[in-house]
């Protein structure tokens, strides 16, 4: 419910996926920022879910107009 323009959110969280999606471990070389999501994680059930949410705080990109 930030005022702010822009929000960063993780997609492991909105899929909650598990530790195997770790972006970053602190404190630790090499292995971090690897993770990428694949096609295969996506699921179409939380879509309804994300644009719920991302219209009820104006998160949303316009619609471009013709």
């Amino acid at each position: 419910m930030s005022v702010a323009v822009f929000a960063v959110f993780p997609m492991q969280d909105i899929f909650a996926l598990g530790s195997e999606a770790r972006m970053n471990t602190p404190s630790t070389l090499g292995n971090n920022w690897s993770w990428r999501m694949t096609p295969q994680q996506f699921d179409r059930e939380k879509a309804p879910w994300l644009r719920k949410y991302s219209f009820m705080y104006a998160r949303n990109m316009p619609e471009k107009e013709n």
